[in-house]
């Protein structure tokens, strides 16, 4: 009897002990619960916001970075003022105005105080965007200065040769130098970030027209002038940096090359009368005619698209935007009578600047925002983040879009 009574007891702790950590997990799972739930509806928010609208992340963005920029109702910030002068060009390097003419070099900060500028001798002065950096050079001349956010970073005038025909930077600010030397037609020299050199080669037949470092900063592509049957061709060459022959040659017969441009990791190359998509390897990615024969501007600055801005007569304001990926097929396609001065995109937006405001599209050109007032401006540089630096006459702004539409 004393057993079973024991017995007994032993089973009743059991149950006891059970109940008790039954009732610790229940008020665990309680205590939890509410955390869970939250959490799944900021991701089920978050998921849902950004298949609703591609600039979700970026709208929130905007308003932490710009909360303290004073603005008008529309988004305007004025930030740069500048001396009238219609032969200088202007670039953004990081958040300072990069200014040259062909006399003076000027890096301006926002409230319009020079952090860095200098005297140059420039006859034909240029301007070349990277990642942190901007290359200004003189166009057949010997100058060459890398500008940062903060001032020169170095002067490459010495690396010149007998002239500058081109330079260019890639996102990682490697540049790709074009010259010439004596011995050869032109020689491509490669910098990486640093300045170090890190490739060289010389064309000695036939004059380089354009080349680049391709974003895996192993390959460059470059484009010599010739002919083929007789006729004049452009061949685009593509060389690793471990081998002194090219890797791939193709002949692009008929029309200019206008401009090498990187489109993430492929080369897009434009041309009179088509854009081509070409892998780091030389090979083929994709290719597009023009629906309408001529090419009166092109960016190829957006994350994984490039805009063409095309018009069915050499003059007159009927023009097509196109905006095209990386394989030549179109996003989005806008017909316009509007006079455009100034296309740019980046990032996953399109600014269009027209004679009397700006309009900030997606890539398949829905309109995002606008800008109604321009004060006759006439250059615009989209940034990744949906903002636009609008250039005027004498002074620049920031267009900071409130939110989506």
């Amino acid at each position: 009897m004393a057993e079973l009574d024991r017995d007994k007891e032993i089973r009743e702790e059991i149950r006891r002990a059970k109940k008790g950590t039954a009732s610790h997990k229940n008020g665990v799972l309680l205590r939890v619960l509410p955390f869970v739930l939250v959490l799944l509806a900021v991701l089920g928010g978050t998921v849902y916001t950004a298949r609703k609208n591609i600039d979700g992340m970026d709208s929130l963005r905007r308003m932490f970075t710009y909360n303290k920029v004073e603005q008008n109702e529309e988004g305007r910030a004025e930030l740069f003022r500048f001396d009238n002068d219609r032969t200088a060009r202007y670039a953004p390097v990081g958040s300072r105005l990069l200014s040259v003419s062909e006399t003076r070099l000027s890096l301006m900060r926002e409230d319009g105080e020079e952090v860095y500028s200098r005297t140059v001798n420039l006859t034909t002065p240029a301007i070349a965007l990277g990642g942190k950096t901007a290359a200004v050079y003189d166009v057949g001349g010997t100058e060459l200065y890398i500008v940062g956010e903060r001032g020169l970073v170095r002067e490459m005038s010495a690396e010149s040769g007998n002239g500058i025909l081109c330079a260019s930077l890639n996102a990682s600010d490697y540049l790709a130098l074009t010259t010439l030397q004596n011995g050869c037609r032109a020689s491509v020299t490669v910098y990486d970030a640093s300045g170090d050199p890190v490739f060289t080669f010389n064309s000695s037949e036939h004059y380089i027209s354009d080349a680049r470092v391709l974003e895996d900063n192993r390959h460059l592509a470059a484009v010599t002038l010739g002919e083929a049957d007789g006729m004049f061709a452009s061949v685009l060459s593509f060389y690793a940096f471990d081998s002194e022959k090219a890797i791939s040659t193709t002949t692009l017969g008929g029309t200019m090359v206008l401009s090498l441009e990187n489109l993430g990791s492929e080369l897009a190359v434009f041309q009179d009368d088509r854009l081509t998509f070409f892998a780091s390897d030389g090979s083929l990615a994709g290719s597009c005619r023009y629906d309408y024969p001529y090419l009166r501007a092109f960016s190829a600055g957006g994350k994984d698209f490039s805009v063409l801005q095309l018009s069915r007569y050499h003059s007159g304001s009927a023009v097509r935007l196109v905006s095209v990926d990386g394989e030549g097929q179109t996003l989005g396609a806008l017909d316009e009578r509007r006079e455009i001065l100034d296309v740019s995109a980046a990032g996953r937006y399109i600014a269009v600047l027209y004679a009397d405001s700006l309009t900030v599209y997606t890539p398949e050109f829905t309109e995002y925002a606008t800008l109604s007032d321009t004060e006759y401006a006439r250059r615009v540089f989209m940034r990744a983040d949906g903002t636009a630096l609008v250039l005027g006459s004498s002074r620049a702004w920031l267009f900071i879009p409130k939110g989506t539409r």
